[in-house]
């Protein structure tokens, strides 16, 4: 990729404002350009997905220099960066995370990390959705994937045949080598359990264990389970095209 010196950079992420893993990718972010803005939720908002707040009134505290917490989803922080803060010049760049867990198989639809790469992307800004597996039980491999973070976001930042992208660092202490990779079919939220079930009333917790998947070598699952960085390029598209085509004749006779 050429020079980047110019362009301009929001990174949001779904841990909050506080977390390591957007400060990682600050700095990872600032290795390229000097206009970078961090805007991020107060709190934690793990699993919010694309959604965003209406009829509430949200409010954005300035914490330092080009630094925002919002009050809000990720996607609400997207929202606000992009058409307030930075409503004179988008984002070129949207970067998000680096999430504090892996964002592999069907996470990508309850993400928020992957959430804000998707409005990255919905607000014409190249986005990326960077995360790190076992974040949450060590910290043993932020230096490692800063490294990692920096490569990628080099080499990739002019894609052109996806919407975004979403990356997977493993939990590794190597280099770990690169490798393009499909959708797993892992699923995750299936797994309940109920705390207190008496009379009208059900107490019940959502537990974070994930399906088992059908392996194979090009998934993001068994990419990042063995030891290679995973990248996935996706589209955002909410029709399929072939089910109008393979139809037509049942609805014009």
């Amino acid at each position: 990729m050429g020079n980047l010196s110019q362009s301009r950079i929001l990174i949001c992420n779904d841990d909050g404002i506080q977390a390591k893993g957007i400060q990682v990718l600050e700095r990872v972010a600032r290795l390229f350009s000097d206009d970078v803005w961090v805007v991020a939720p107060q709190t934690e908002q793990s699993g919010k997905s694309h959604s965003f707040t209406i009829g509430t009134d949200l409010i954005a505290k300035r914490v330092a220099e080009r630094h925002f917490s919002v009050a809000g989803t990720p996607t609400d922080c997207v929202l606000f960066a992009c058409n307030v803060l930075m409503k004179d010049k988008k984002p070129d760049f949207v970067l998000s995370g680096i999430n504090h867990g892996e964002n592999v198989g069907l996470d990508l639809l309850y993400s928020g990390t992957v959430g804000i790469a998707l409005e990255g992307a919905l607000q014409g800004a190249k986005s990326f959705a960077f995360s790190l597996a076992g974040a949450k039980k060590t910290s043993d491999f932020w230096d490692i994937t800063e490294r990692r973070a920096e490569q990628v976001f080099s080499y990739f930042a002019d894609f052109r045949e996806a919407d975004f992208l979403n990356v997977n660092f493993p939990a590794t202490a190597s280099l770990a080598p690169v490798k393009l990779t499909t959708v797993a079919d892992r699923k995750i939220g299936d797994d309940i359990k109920v705390l207190l079930n008496e009379n009208e009333k059900i107490v019940f917790s959502i537990q974070s264990t994930r399906s088992d998947y059908q392996k194979n070598d090009m998934t993001d699952a068994e990419a990042i389970e063995n030891g290679f960085v995973s990248i996935t390029p996706v589209q955002v598209k909410l029709f399929q095209p072939a089910f109008l085509n393979n139809s037509v004749s049942l609805v014009t006779g």
